[in-house]
């Protein structure tokens, strides 16, 4: 093992007392409105990091470091990390915390804005520090329960927004005893040092265009034909080298900064945020969705003696995540897909072409619509689109169509649009499905998802093209046919060629007991992080955890809202009373916006259904756009 490199296999509770130089970190929050936060108001010297070092190594470390950032060399693509160099400035020690309202337009006028300084290594106190981005939406109603922390997944979402633009919407998910504290993990969003390989996101846009990186794979309608094997590996060749020239750029820019973006570095992060909001006592409680399943997995295994109300929702497989390479995920990844797809169809079917375009009549044959849809993907393999009027003009190939069916999927309440938008291009317009799948990219900033990714993944050695491709192969003819699509949607690969090796990793064990268990929602039909995965955590921890299942297609329970759902997570969140074993909630709303004969919701019910899906739209836009 890595002398530098800490297993969290024996690290499942504190680092130890860590004595961190007073760093100081240039804020620009802002004068007005500013609340400062005493860094040892709340903190036991457990949690205290600092402000044990004599004045004169402070000021001797201050020299040293302003010597280090002037003199460091130049990358080809420029300074990408300085801290700002506004002139509203407030300078914090490790462990201080600094609110002023925010100021954004779409954020709620009661959120606050705000920072922390933390250790930018929790196992070395000479590395230097990092700034973490928080937002506040305090409780509004009493008595106050403490805060939770939320992430909206990823990896890449900044979870300050998740906070700042729908706290008040997240506590009729909580509960409103709750200050709900929202924060951009390591690399990502606000938080410092951020993870920024290429000059701009246009330069990383640039860099992939036109590229497999982009367009995806385009996988011909027969398997079994030896040319469209061959033809694959040929992609993933290219590939391959597009992951390792962009990794040593980033290796180039941004050096060791980007040991510290990992899961398990977060986590550490979570702890500390929650000793200096909350006292050295308080346990961790947390909401999270999508990646930030996986987050929450890391949280209760890593410390969980730390656990108090821990939600998570729409699991991916932690064990997997950690310990396999990314192309040997998409079997169990992609085991819900086809569910959510017969789902699609069937639905369709049933409201007929006047709310589906796709559907030639109302009650046809599901299969009838899904034989149109794979029809179409199969011209264009050998015919691409041509679309001169999209955002960028170009083509529609199979590969890009692919992902755009994956991407609505997830998203059940965007099925007519899908369905219209699919019809037109059916008819030769693909000008709304290429201009969506140019946004699409655009999602991951940089390369932030990576930096945590590769960071988890535990290092393998490089795979050959061929066995990469027949796995993916096997997926797609044994699965579903989307296992090309999702290398592409979701960017994980090439981990094989990541610069640096974190200062921490953890990769088990899963199976911790808990003194408060965990609430672990899972829809039936989810098309990228399935029930299996929620499952697979309950096997891991059957005394610690309960799965509420919610019978529904879509990603995370928000896809596709629920009172059922509501009511026991936040029956959870109130008390920690979990649901019965066994228990299965059924969506509130249709993907197609039909009302169920005897489902007409209340007026407070109508209410909080439709802020929830509000809720779900923004907790899709935020985990996409990190």
């Amino acid at each position: 093992m890595d002398p530098g490199l800490h297993s969290s296999k024996i690290n499942t509770g504190s680092p130890g007392k860590v004595e961190t130089p007073s760093l100081k970190w240039q804020d620009e929050a802002g004068k007005a409105d500013k609340e400062v936060v005493p860094a040892g108001a709340l903190l036991s010297s457990e949690h205290w990091w600092v402000l044990q070092r004599r004045q004169v190594i402070i000021i001797l470390l201050g020299i040293v470091l302003l010597v280090f950032w002037n003199g460091l060399p130049q990358s080809p693509f420029g300074p990408c990390n300085q801290p700002s160099t506004s002139p509203a400035y407030v300078h914090l020690d490790i462990g201080e915390v600094v609110w002023a309202k925010c100021t954004g337009e779409y954020d709620l006028p009661r959120a606050e804005c705000g920072s922390i300084l933390v250790p930018l290594d929790y196992f070395n106190s000479s590395a230097g520090v990092a700034k973490i981005a928080l937002g506040r939406y305090n409780a509004t109603s009493g008595p106050r329960k403490g805060i939770v922390l939320v992430n909206p997944g990823g990896p890449g979402g900044p979870g300050k927004r998740l906070a700042t633009i729908s706290g008040h919407t997240l506590q009729q998910l909580i509960g409103p005893e709750y200050d709900v504290i929202g924060f951009d993990p390591r690399g990502i969003g606000e938080t410092q040092p951020r993870t920024q390989c290429f000059p701009s996101q246009a330069d990383y846009l640039a860099f992939k265009s036109h590229t497999v990186l982009e367009r995806g794979y385009d996988v011909g309608p027969n398997l079994t034909v030896p040319g469209n094997r061959e033809h694959l590996i040929a992609l993933q060749r290219e590939a391959d080298a597009l992951l390792k020239t962009q990794f040593e750029i980033c290796g180039e820019t941004m050096g060791e900064e980007l040991r510290y973006m990992g899961t398990s570095t977060v986590v550490r992060d979570m702890d500390f945020i929650t000793a200096v909001l909350e006292g050295d006592d308080a346990l961790i409680n947390y909401w999270g969705g999508s990646y930030g399943s996986i987050l929450g997995q890391y949280l209760v295994n890593m410390l969980p003696d730390r656990v108090g109300r821990v939600t998570i929702d729409g699991i991916a497989d932690a064990v997997a995540w950690s310990n396999q390479p990314y192309y040997q995920w998409y079997g169990q990844w992609l085991s819900s897909t086809q569910d959510a797809y017969n789902i699609f169809a069937s639905e369709c079917s049933k409201v007929g072409p006047d709310i589906c375009a796709l559907a030639a009549m109302r009650g046809e044959d599901p299969a009838f619509i899904v034989e149109r849809i794979e029809g179409f993907v199969a011209k264009l393999y050998d015919e691409p689109l041509p679309v001169p009027d999209a955002t960028r003009p170009g083509i529609l190939t199979s590969g890009l169509l692919r992902q755009y069916i994956l991407e609505h999927l997830e998203a059940p309440l965007s099925w007519p649009d899908f369905a219209r938008d699919f019809a037109s291009a059916m008819q030769g317009n693909g000008t709304a499905i290429l201009s969506t799948l140019q946004i699409i990219p655009s999602y991951f900033y940089d390369l932030a998802r990576s930096a945590v990714s590769c960071n988890d993944n535990k290092p393998f050695a490089p795979p050959s093209a061929e066995e990469v491709i027949d796995k993916l192969l096997n997926v797609e003819r044994k699965v579903a046919p989307f296992a090309f699509a999702a290398v592409t949607t979701e960017p994980d690969a090439g981990c094989q060629f990541w610069p640096v090796q974190p200062p921490e990793r953890f990769d088990g064990p899963w199976n911790h007991t808990l003194r408060n268990p965990i609430l672990v929602v899972s829809n039936t039909a989810d098309p990228i992080t399935p029930i299996a995965s929620g499952q697979l955590v309950i096997a891991l921890m059957p005394n610690s955890s309960r799965l509420l299942v919610q019978d529904s297609p879509g990603h995370c329970s928000l896809a596709l809202p629920s009172l059922c759902t509501v009511k026991h997570v936040r029956a959870y969140f109130r008390d920690g009373s979990l649901p019965p074993e066994g228990t299965i909630c059924q969506p509130s709303v249709t993907p197609f916006g039909i009302s169920e004969a005897g489902s007409v919701l209340s007026g407070e019910d109508h209410d909080i259904i439709e802020s929830l899906k509000e809720l779900g739209r923004v907790f899709a836009k935020v985990r996409a756009e990190g």
